[in-house]
């Protein structure tokens, strides 16, 4: 499933939001840096960084539709990677998703993420 259109709403709520240095993983923008997993060089591609109060953030959209285990690892991933930069992982929530983002919020323990409706 294409993410584009939420990728953009995604941007445009982390401008509104005082957010700058905006990266995604879109056309026309800068390339967010990819972490590579080690054990078997998978990588992963947050959606949209950005920096606010000199933290970098990640915003992540989440979607029923998208391979559930994959991103779960992913989110796990960028939620440990928040919490060692002292920032947050957003879940960033279209309409009819918002319940599958708490759910998979409860379910990974995602303790420096939240879900924002988009």
């Amino acid at each position: 499933m294409d993410k584009t259109k939420h990728i953009e709403k995604t941007i445009a709520w982390a401008q509104k939001n005082g957010f700058d240095n905006i990266k995604a993983d879109i056309e026309g923008y800068d390339q967010p840096f990819a972490y590579e997993r080690a054990a078997d060089q998978q990588k992963f591609t947050p959606d949209v960084t950005g920096v606010s109060y000199s933290k970098k953030c990640f915003f992540e959209v989440t979607l029923k539709a998208l391979d559930s285990q994959n991103s779960i690892t992913k989110l796990t991933l960028l939620n440990e990677l928040a919490k060692i930069k002292n920032s947050r992982l957003y879940l960033m929530a279209p309409t009819g998703n918002l319940k599958y983002a708490k759910e998979i919020l409860e379910t990974a323990s995602l303790t420096n993420a939240e879900v924002v409706r988009i």
